[in-house]
């Protein structure tokens, strides 16, 4: 059966409209990334070491090396506390001073990283985040990888065998049939729960995880408006923030700067709390009105936690 023609107009209309433009931005992202020197590797425990791939055992902590050069003009976001580094899990950071030669100018961070995971070879890219003209273009590193050591260490076996083919009588205990039976009227009564009360079931989980994630982001978020607090604080306070309304409403707030959360969320409350935080957290500007901003997030997050209960229970 053939499309209408008009329809068949309207997609390919479409593709001729999209086409340029994903092309426009694909020739963007190469032109910023000719201009950028961006490079992400695994730092030996010990600075003379020289031995690759680096080796680390579970658990202990790695330190990963981002540098990045770029035009003196360009304006560069790092990866902050709230990003995700699977399959590492982020521990702290270490900023070192830009320095600038033949308008050429050179930033450095150290991540503090630890794995919890078994795997024999595990391997981190990491982005920079390039702003120009409100749009934020994202520029990876290289992939660099680190070998995970074994816990346990295989022993050589010295032990002797005895062979013994002797019978021994043995008496069974299991009642097969009577087990498969049981089995059977356990998955029928848990079919039939399932279609009379799943979707209560399937609501009430989802109720109560909102609710244990909100009382974890509390616990954590409240030790930040009762201490005194620097600017990575600061930092680490707002991505703890942004990381629970991403979860919450499904809107990468990590990936966003504060004048994009402005653009997409249209509150002049939060946005100029979010521009006192800035001013703290790169400016190094502490003063009185870090707490009131902070205190303002977390009760935009408690308001948002409460419409999002409204949405679920009315669903």
């Amino acid at each position: 059966m053939s499309l209408p023609f008009h329809i068949v107009l309207v997609c390919i209309l479409a593709w001729v409209c999209l086409c340029p433009a994903k092309a426009q931005n694909t020739a963007q992202q190469q032109a910023i990334q000719r201009q950028i020197t961006l490079k992400g590797s695994f730092l030996p425990a010990q600075p003379d070491a020289k031995a690759k791939p680096i080796s680390v055992k579970v658990g202990e902590y790695i330190d990963y090396e981002l540098v990045v050069k770029y035009p003196e003009n360009m304006e560069l976001r790092f990866p902050d506390s709230s990003y995700n580094y699977a399959p590492f899990e982020f521990i702290k950071k270490r900023y070192f001073p830009t320095v600038t030669k033949d308008k050429i100018s050179t930033d450095s961070t150290i991540y503090q990283l630890a794995t919890y995971q078994t795997d024999s070879i595990q391997s981190l890219t990491l982005p920079i985040y390039v702003l120009t003209n409100g749009d934020t273009t994202l520029i990876y590193t290289n992939t660099d990888s680190v070998i995970i050591k074994p816990l346990i260490v295989t022993l050589s076996d010295t032990v002797k065998l005895i062979s013994n083919t002797n019978y021994n009588a043995v008496e069974r205990l299991i009642n097969y049939p009577y087990i498969i039976i049981g089995v059977g009227i356990l998955v029928v009564l848990a079919l039939a729960l399932y279609l009379i009360f799943g979707e209560r079931i399937r609501k009430a989980y989802y109720l109560s995880r909102l609710k244990r994630n909100h009382e974890r982001f509390a616990t954590q978020f409240e030790k930040y408006l009762q201490n005194t607090l620097d600017n990575k604080q600061t930092e680490k306070g707002l991505g703890i923030w942004k990381s629970y309304l991403e979860n919450l409403q499904d809107i990468p707030y990590t990936t966003y700067t504060s004048k994009e959360i402005e653009e997409k969320i249209h509150d002049k409350d939060l946005t100029l709390s979010l521009r006192h935080l800035d001013r703290a957290i790169y400016g190094n500007m502490i003063d009185e009105s870090i707490k009131p901003a902070l205190n303002f997030l977390f009760q935009y997050a408690q308001k948002a936690y409460q419409l999002k209960i409204e949405e679920v229970k009315n669903a």
